[in-house]
């Protein structure tokens, strides 16, 4: 046994993954996955054999842990709470706001 170990940086084990959570759109065409960004986790998009990755959320607190795509393909949901409060609410993304209907 080594005198003295390596200690593990604390960034390495509670710092932001660089990519964590894909999951394939319900058409298989897009890919979400929660990436840092400005230093907080956020949603991601991008085309499937593409480098087209976009943050379609823009936390700036305490980061997106959990997201879910809708079955049409158009909206991602994400659940969010405010500040640690454990009042969760749930809000959508639309992918496609130019085709949006008022």
């Amino acid at each position: 046994m080594p005198d003295n170990p390596t200690v593990i940086p604390r960034e390495v084990l509670f710092g932001n993954p660089e990519r964590a959570s894909p999951r394939l759109s319900p058409d298989g065409r897009r890919m979400g996955y929660l990436a840092p960004d400005e230093g907080v986790l956020n949603v991601w998009v991008r085309t499937v054999d593409s480098d087209d990755g976009r943050a379609i959320t823009h936390d700036r607190k305490r980061g997106i842990r959990v997201y879910f795509w809708a079955q049409d393909n158009r909206h991602v949901l994400y659940l969010q709470d405010s500040d640690g409060d454990e009042n969760w609410h749930l809000y959508a993304v639309d992918l496609e706001p130019e085709r949006s209907v008022i």
